[in-house]
This record gives C-alpha cells, sequence and structure tokens, in this order.
C-alpha cells in the first residue's frame, strides 16, 4: 500500500499521482495504518474542480477506494458539490461529511502538489449498528479518529489532525 515504504521514492510517487489526476480526473492515496492509527485513504485531484478532497479511515483497502470512488462520482459525475454537515445515505451505511481543520497534517501528498489550497471533507461512516463514532459508548477513536468536527451539537468531542 505505502509506495514509499515499497521503495518508490517521493518524485516516482508524484509523478504516478499527477499521470492518474490527468487520466481519470483523481488518484486514491492510501496510507498504511499501525498500532497507534488505522490505515487511511484520501482522494487527489478534486482540489483542481475547487472542490474538497475526501478521507476515509477504518476500512480496508476495498472498501477505502470503494466509498472515495462513490463520494468523487457525485462530484466529478453528478457535478454535486458536497458540504460539511451533509450525510448521506448510500447503500451499506449513512456517511457524515466533517471539515478537516487541518488537512495539510493528514493528506500530505495532496499538500505537496496544492499546498494551501487543500481542503477536505473526513467521510465519518456508521458502524453496523448505524451509530456514528460520538453515538457509541464508548466512542470508537481508534478505528475511526475524527480529524473533523462531528455535529455542533454535540459538545466536547476531541479532534486530531
Amino acid at each position: 500500500m505505502c509506495e514509499v515504504c515499497n521503495g518508490k521514492s517521493i518524485g516516482q510517487v508524484l509523478k504516478e499521482v499527477k499521470l492518474g489526476v490527468a487520466r481519470w480526473g483523481w488518484y486514491v492515496m492510501m496510507v498504511d495504518g499501525d498500532l497507534t492509527s488505522p490505515a487511511f485513504g484520501y482522494t487527489i485531484g478534486l482540489t483542481e474542480k475547487r472542490h474538497p478532497e475526501f478521507l476515509v479511515t477504518g476500512r480496508d483497502t476495498r472498501e477505502t477506494y470503494d466509498m472515495l470512488s462513490e463520494l468523487t462520482a457525485l462530484v466529478l459525475c453528478h457535478e454535486h458539490e458536497l458540504k460539511p454537515g451533509t450525510i448521506l445515505e448510500p447503500p451499506g451505511r449513512r456517511i457524515y461529511l466533517a471539515t478537516i481543520n487541518y488537512p495539510q497534517n493528514i493528506l500530505l501528498m495532496a499538500s505537496r502538489i496544492y499546498s494551501w489550497r487543500v481542503r477536505a471533507l473526513q467521510a465519518i461512516w456508521a458502524d453496523d449498528d448505524d451509530r456514528f463514532p460520538w453515538e457509541q459508548s464508548p466512542p470508537d477513536d481508534l478505528t475511526q479518529p475524527l480529524y473533523g468536527a462531528p455535529p455542533p451539537d454535540l459538545p466536547g468531542r476531541r479532534l486530531l489532525g
């Protein structure tokens, strides 16, 4: 998953990402997890359409890609502008979109390409019992850490990033 971890240089990865964005309009960057943080994936390329990038954490590679693909299709194919606070209900599970306060600290490759222009939304997914992380007791911050703000009527949630 981690291209740099597998021996590619940052320059090689940047070239691959830019070619992907030029060909398809977007690219998925997957980042390996470890004992303290889950793997995650994010889009690169939506910034060129003046739309925030998307981030998904805590799902396997296929689910992450599928979720990012569905969200990106809404933007690129159906010309929707997805905004923070939106709750989507695609087949499978609900998704809440939250603004990521400091995307440059998380979407590192997108930040290398777009610098300060990067904006991002975290696609926060409901669990198998249809609960978002802040609705769980105790909250599941390990599987799905929040880099974006939960709904404003839920005070006291700690943000990462």
